[in-house]
């Protein structure tokens, strides 16, 4: 028993020196990431349409995209997706925009986190509309001609599960690589090849569900 037990703390000590040398590398790269991903918003922002343009081309994003969405998304110069971390445990979105005709906000910002009772809840901006621009006093259609909601319902919106699809493409395969959905329309020119075969960053698994 003594031999077992002293092996039982021997795997103690090592699982806890794996700990700390794990946690040193996820800052280290976390470190090097975040400079990383500030360059590649530095570079986005003067890219006139960029994210207009990713979102569009993302084939499961575009059909929930109406053409006054697509007006108002032009005004879009940076995405920003954080994992929330101890003490909460989530995904934020931050959408930052220029001054536009549409609404006063500069940022606005969904949060979908995991209370201490496991159940997951969504927070968002509160959009401050110009007068006429609330996309509820009008019909909007794709570009198939369809009667959608509004994409920035899902900033207000907390119980549709379409609306968490959202929040998990963005996550999962627009955020990681934005530039081969922007470039899709010229990807035969551009050698860029299709982005359902293209490998992709995935973040941690999260799954997103209202409450």
């Amino acid at each position: 028993m003594d031999s077992l037990e002293a092996i039982d703390q021997e795997l103690s000590n090592v699982n806890a020196q794996a700990d700390r040398a794990f946690l040193q590398l996820e800052r280290k790269f976390g470190r090097m990431r975040r400079l990383h991903m500030q360059r590649r918003s530095f570079i986005i922002q003067n890219i006139p349409g960029f994210w207009v343009t990713a979102f569009r081309n993302h084939p499961q994003l575009a059909p929930m995209i109406s053409g006054q969405d697509e007006d108002m998304m032009r005004y879009m110069i940076n995405l920003e997706v954080e994992e929330l971390k101890h003490p909460r445990a989530g995904c934020k979105f931050k959408f930052i925009f220029q001054g536009n005709p549409y609404f006063r906000n500069e940022g606005l910002v969904k949060e979908y986190e995991r209370r201490s009772s496991g159940r997951v809840v969504s927070l968002a901006t509160p959009i401050r509309w110009h007068r006429g621009q609330d996309p509820q006093a009008h019909i909007h259609r794709n570009r198939e001609g369809s009667t959608i909601p509004s994409f920035f319902n899902w900033f207000s919106d907390h119980s549709l599960l379409e609306f968490d699809r959202i929040a998990e493409i963005i996550k999962a395969e627009l955020w990681p690589n934005p530039l081969q959905y922007y470039l899709m329309g010229e990807g035969p020119r551009r050698g860029i090849r299709d982005p359902a075969r293209q490998p992709a960053e995935s973040p941690r698994s999260f799954r997103f569900q209202s409450g």
